[in-house]
C-alpha cells in the first residue's frame, strides 16, 4: 500500500509528515444521519507522523510511503482484535471472581479494553 503525504517539518534528523484522512462518505447525502459521517466530524481530517530524515527532502515536499502486506495486516489485527480480546478477556476473568456482579464484570472489561487502547497509542508510532 502506497500512501503521500506531505513534509510539513524538518528537523536536524527527522521529518514530521502530514496525511490527509479521505472519509469515503464525505460527498454523500446522508452523511449528517449515518454513524461514519458524524464521526468523521469529530476528528481532524490529517494526521501527523515523524519518520526518518530522507536526503533531498524539504518542507512543502510530498513523498511517497510504502507499508508491505504483510505489515498492514499485523498492524490492523493489532488495532481491532486486541481491544475486542482485551474486552472480552477482561470481562470473563472477572467473571470467575465476581461471578454474580454484572457492574464489576462490565468495569473489569471496559477497563482491559481502554488499557489496551492505551498501550497501542503509545507502543505503535
Amino acid at each position: 500500500m502506497k500512501e503521500d503525504f506531505q513534509v510539513v517539518e524538518i528537523t536536524h534528523d527527522s521529518m514530521i509528515i502530514k496525511s490527509n484522512r479521505e472519509v469515503g462518505c464525505s460527498s454523500c447525502s446522508s452523511k449528517n444521519a449515518c454513524g461514519t459521517g458524524v464521526l468523521s466530524d469529530l476528528f481532524s481530517s490529517f494526521s501527523l507522523f515523524k519518520k526518518p530524515l530522507q536526503n533531498g527532502v524539504k518542507a512543502g515536499d510530498m513523498i511517497t510511503l510504502e507499508i508491505s502486506s504483510k505489515e498492514l495486516f499485523l498492524r490492523a489485527s493489532q488495532l481491532y482484535l486486541m481491544p475486542l480480546l482485551a474486552l472480552f478477556i477482561g470481562a470473563s476473568i472477572s467473571n470467575i471472581f465476581y461471578p454474580a456482579n454484572d457492574v464489576i464484570q462490565t468495569f473489569v472489561g471496559l477497563s482491559s479494553l481502554f488499557v489496551v487502547l492505551l498501550f497501542l497509542k503509545l507502543s505503535l508510532k
